[in-house]
């Protein structure tokens, strides 16, 4: 269903990074984590911080812990705008509340930025986004 699943996360100087760190294992808590140190648009120091899940077993437990989290409606409102053409699906997360152990939408700036490589052919956001109705309801 999934090629992969990354959750990449950007901590500022004023962050704690193993907080940072902490909301990225909230949804794949078993995936390595990289990081990337940066330059902002200030030059002030800045990091990014992505953790992938490539296999099966791994992007189906990070889905059930969102699912779990915001229900099947949730995930599924607005799917078609949130798959674009390569069929990657973006999903933004609280990443104050994920810190915290929980997951949940986000409504502000502050986030984790899901993506999700949909696997459907022929390679169409709308057969992609009927892939992952599919998929949601079979979890």
């Amino acid at each position: 269903m999934f090629h992969w699943v990354e959750v990449r996360a950007y901590c500022h100087a004023t962050e704690d990074e193993e907080k940072v760190l902490a909301a990225i294992r909230t949804v794949l808590p078993e995936a390595e984590a990289k990081r990337e140190a940066l330059a902002g648009h200030f030059g002030n120091p800045l990091v990014r911080l992505a953790a992938r899940a490539e296999n099966a077993p791994m992007i189906k437990e990070a889905w059930r812990r969102i699912v779990a989290a915001l229900g099947k409606d949730e995930v599924a409102r607005d799917l078609e705008d949130r798959i674009v053409e390569d069929l990657v699906y973006h999903l933004r997360l609280d990443k104050q509340a994920a810190s915290l152990g929980r997951v949940e939408r986000s409504a502000s700036g502050d986030i984790l930025d899901l993506r999700a490589k949909v696997a459907a052919y022929p390679k169409k956001p709308e057969i992609a986004a009927k892939a992952v109705r599919e998929f949601l309801e079979a979890l």
